[in-house]
């Protein structure tokens, strides 16, 4: 998922899956394949290996994987701002899509707001900006579900094996949250479903800035005990390396609702996009829909149900080892108690599950929710993470 540019830019909903899928072609088999070679998972992993840097270390590896996999389509959808324009009609050859019919390209263009309420808005399943044509609009999680489904469909793509949604950064951040709210009958966990096999669903989000939590609490200094070693041990503790790597100076935080005090210093924390508490500041309807109805539904007074779910869903989460820029205090100008740095509110996020997880396990059975993976020697950068012996395995097993 990116706000970078693509071939397939941002239609009608109907149309936007259209144009993504349409250049998939069926052989007399049923099976369906990449019409050419620019969509194939081999120019994947060499437009990867253009942008590699120093430390890359997989220009072997990337091959043994493509042998694994086989074929693949790689599809990224462009959540246009109304500053991108409109694509087909750019001076630039390289910004149209000559793969869609004069009619289509005639089409009205999906946008959502680059800058207002905050930036970026696709990352967090906005609606659509209302345009000449139609003052209906549509959240970006929205239109992932109906590419999603659209895959999904076993008239349109009987041997489709697997689907892998994944963004760095702003990606990330869409990835999780539509993970967490998105309720398409495609990830098999609807009451809805009639039987049938789907493609199995990955997710991986990489570096995000910020997690949405699903409950009310965060990792936040202990108040009152010391912690003994087998809190160490605890999920509901995280242990927090000083900068100086001085052993003293570490701090044990303790998986808790905010006193009084930090509430007050950031009353919103737990509001939506850092939690899944209504925000009117960001307008976000689709989530707030499927999340309440799914507590409703189960007849939960908490995000149980909601974290049940997540938790069944199958998740990678990509951190790069020195992504590890400090973003600021834990106040809400910098995402709000999730730690300072992208590397630590992953693992921050990631122990929270861990910790949920201990609280629904009525039955004592032990596992892991989602897996997290560390990348050796990579920073903020997608290409390397992407492209990392790690990046890849998260992906594609």
């Amino acid at each position: 998922v990116s706000s970078s540019t693509s071939p397939y830019s941002g239609m009608t909903l109907e149309d936007f899956v259209q144009g993504v899928t349409q250049n998939m072609q069926f052989e007399n088999d049923g099976n369906q394949k990449p019409r050419d070679k620019k969509h194939s998972l081999d120019s994947f992993v060499q437009n990867l290996r253009k942008n590699r840097g120093p430390h890359s270390k997989t220009s072997s590896k990337s091959k043994v994987m493509k042998d694994e996999i086989g074929d693949a389509l790689v599809i990224s959808p462009w959540f246009l701002a109304p500053q991108d324009g409109n694509p087909n009609n750019s001076p630039n050859p390289s910004s149209r899509d000559s793969t869609l019919s004069a009619e289509h390209q005639s089409l009205p263009f999906l946008q959502w707001d680059d800058d207002h309420p905050i930036a970026h808005t696709f990352r967090y399943g906005a609606e659509s900006l209302p345009n000449e044509h139609s003052e209906y609009t549509v959240s970006s999680f929205a239109a992932m579900d109906v590419l999603l489904e659209t895959l999904c469909d076993r008239k349109r793509f009987p041997n489709l094996d697997k689907v892998i949604v994944t963004g760095h950064s702003a990606g990330g951040q869409f990835v999780q949250r539509w993970g967490v709210s998105s309720d398409s009958w495609c990830f098999g966990d609807g009451s809805h479903l009639s039987g049938g096999t789907f493609p199995t669903i990955k997710l991986v989000p990489a570096n995000p800035r910020s997690y949405a939590y699903l409950d009310g609490r965060r990792y936040l200094p202990l108040e009152d005990d010391i912690p003994s070693e087998g809190d160490k041990k605890d999920p509901s503790m995280f242990h927090q390396m000083s900068e100086n790597n001085n052993e003293e100076d570490d701090v044990t935080l303790k998986f808790r609702f905010p006193n009084p005090s930090e509430k007050k210093s950031c009353s919103e924390y737990n509001s939506y996009e850092w939690g899944l508490e209504q925000n009117p500041l960001i307008p976000a309807p689709y989530i707030i829909s499927n999340t309440r109805k799914l507590i409703n539904d189960s007849h939960d007074k908490d995000v149980k149900a909601v974290f049940q779910r997540y938790a069944s869903r199958d998740v990678v989460y990509l951190s790069g080892e020195r992504d590890t820029e400090v973003l600021g205090p834990q106040i809400c100008e910098d995402d709000g108690y999730q730690g300072p740095t992208r590397r630590e509110r992953s693992e921050r996020f990631y122990a929270s599950l861990q910790a949920l997880w201990e609280e629904v396990n009525v039955n004592g059975d032990e596992r892991q929710v989602h897996d997290r993976i560390l990348v050796e020697n990579v920073g903020h950068d997608h290409a390397l993470m992407f492209q990392s012996e790690e990046g890849l395995r998260g992906l594609f097993r």
